[in-house]
């Protein structure tokens, strides 16, 4: 889960009343991404975790001192440390109803500013001067992004991201509710509904409204009565915002670990317990998951390279089979000549040389002492009629292997792209089904299928998006339709994603966006630049008697584009 516009208020005024008026000491890079300050306010020191990684935005302070993590310094790095270290924390404000938090410095260079933009995957951290100069960004704006008038890039001014287009919290009265529900398809989740109109609900904030108004999450637009219990509901969590009245609040599941973080009471999840700060809720929370799911994907990977090293063995073995048994023919010719000459062969021999052919070339053959002539032709008859069968049977047997090693290169990749338990079951159940490991109880993968990512390009496009295998199969052959757009990294194990072209063809630009996304949901998403292959849904096949997701394709054209996370917050 990301921060909300409620938990970013929350941290600010922990923030606020904990490292308000203090001088940082030290500044350090965990990665490209995430920060550390060591922040002294007397006699304490507070160390502050700022990350805009595009899964997992978060700000906190940490109980651990934050530690340098491996890789070069950025340039953004260099300029923290350049104006932050020794400056003192004036001020923290926030936008109304953002996820926009500004940490106002007096650096000894003079007032300075640093932007964190929790944002989910368009998160940035932007230091700015006071004329909002821009010093350095973590995430610097490509050439094309200029064109939407917001660039992030050193010595441009700072603009910051527009506001949303919707009702604030206080215009949300029961007569534009009533309106928007009027307007809404009645089978629309209110869940889905309220983040769509209002500035800063996010949809776990939208859940936890509808349950404590209705008593569950699930209903729809059609099916709300009571829309002041509704409007109630939202304007008690209104008033901790409006209040500063916190209720830092972790929800766990079964076995004790966090499941979610909250600074207010939660109701539609259990059980949870309150913490004695936000930022110890959101550290405990992160921590849970990187070891629960850490400690999930564990076994898998080892399951998958075991199979991985099982196939490299019977790879091993084929080929070794099929060197010997490279030219059946010469073991025919080997057991004719042994029964054309088997009156010079002495009891004993292990070995028979004679011209043979129409050229007479010498043909050696070896011989086993303790077999009669007719016994060594025989042996040699049978190692022929077994080579003929081998050369029909291992190409094959090779075929299925190399066929089975995609398909674990596929579920490695989709491993590791798995950001929850459902993704990461989808893995396990694909693993059991092609009998990689025993089946448990795994839920199958093909109901886990219809969860693929549908997204929204920057032209209004449609982009559906599968993130492991089970999911390319289900969205290629069974969602898409024969004219629909179908894109895929060339050559490395990634997503199938697909453009439906029933209302029109799209943009030369979402079809670029959309090979962007195909390139960050693959192997390659770390590179600067993937080459990914487009074509029409109709030429792409799936591989016959191959696992679900392999496929072979015809009549692309390849782009080279660099990986573009999509938001999908």
């Amino acid at each position: 889960m990301t921060f909300d516009s409620f938990a970013v208020a929350a941290m600010a005024a922990e923030l606020r009343q904990t490292i308000l008026n203090g001088r940082v000491q030290r500044v350090v890079q965990v990665n490209s991404l995430t920060y550390g300050l060591e922040i002294f306010v007397h006699p304490t020191r507070h160390y502050l975790l700022i990350s805009v990684e595009p899964q997992s935005p978060r700000l906190h302070l940490s109980a651990e001192k934050t530690r340098r993590g491996m890789g070069n310094e950025t340039p953004l790095m260099l300029v923290l440390r350049k104006y932050l270290r020794g400056a003192r924390l004036k001020s923290i404000d926030q936008p109304a109803y953002e996820r926009i938090l500004y940490f106002h410095f007096l650096s000894p260079f003079g007032p300075v500013s640093l932007a964190v933009e929790m944002l989910g995957t368009r998160s940035n951290l932007v230091l700015m001067e006071a004329d909002r100069s821009i010093l350095g960004a973590a995430r610097l704006s490509k050439p094309e992004e200029g064109r939407s008038g917001r660039v992030i890039l050193p010595n441009f001014p700072y603009l910051p991201p527009p506001p949303q287009d919707k009702l604030t919290p206080p215009e949300l009265t029961e007569a534009a509710l009533r309106q928007e529900l009027a307007e809404a398809s009645p089978e629309l989740p209110l869940a889905r509904l309220l983040p769509g109109i209002v500035r800063g609900v996010s949809p776990f904030l939208a859940r936890e409204i509808v349950y404590r108004a209705c008593g569950r999450t699930d209903v729809r637009a059609g099916e709300l009565s009571d829309v002041p219990a509704l409007l109630s509901a939202f304007g008690d969590l209104l008033a901790c915002l409006r209040d500063n009245r916190w209720t830092p609040t972790l929800a766990l599941d079964e076995s004790g670990q966090p499941v979610a973080f909250a600074p207010y009471p939660l109701h539609h999840l259990g059980p949870t317990r309150h913490t004695g700060s936000f930022s110890e809720a959101v550290e405990t929370y992160f921590a849970g998951v990187a070891t629960g799911y850490a400690a999930a994907k564990a076994p898998l990977h080892e399951a998958i390279q075991a199979a991985r090293e099982r196939l490299a063995r019977r790879r091993e073995r084929l080929q070794q089979d099929a060197a010997a048994h490279a030219d059946p023919d010469l073991l025919r010719q080997k057991g004719e000549a042994v029964l054309a000459y088997a009156h010079q062969i002495q009891p004993g021999q292990t070995r028979l040389s004679v011209p043979w052919g129409m050229d007479g070339e010498m043909l050696t053959i070896e011989l086993e002492p303790d077999l009669s002539p007719a016994e060594n032709a025989r042996r040699y008859f049978q190692q022929y009629r077994k080579a003929g069968r081998a050369g029909e049977e291992i190409p094959a047997q090779l075929a299925r292997v190399e066929m089975e090693e995609a398909y674990l290169e596929q579920l490695a990749q989709d491993l590791d792209m798995a950001e929850d338990r459902p993704e990461i079951e989808a893995v396990a159940a694909a693993l059991a089904e092609a009998g990689f490991i025993r089946p448990g109880g795994r839920k199958r993968a093909s109901r886990l299928a219809s969860r693929f990512l549908r997204l929204t390009a920057p032209d209004g496009a449609t982009v559906w998006v599968g993130k492991n295998a089970a999911q390319n199969a289900h969205l290629t052959f069974k969602q898409a339709s024969p004219d629909d757009l179908w894109l895929h990294a060339r050559g490395i194990p990634g997503a199938h994603v697909v453009i439906p072209t029933a209302e029109g063809l799209p943009s030369e630009e979402d079809v670029l966006w959309a090979a962007g996304v195909a390139a960050y949901y693959s192997r390659g998403r770390h590179d600067t630049a993937v080459e990914v292959d487009v074509t029409l849904k109709k030429y792409v096949r799936a591989i016959k008697g191959a696992p679900a997701g392999l496929v072979t394709y015809r009549n692309e054209t390849t782009l080279r584009v660099a990986p573009l996370a999509p938001d999908i917050e």
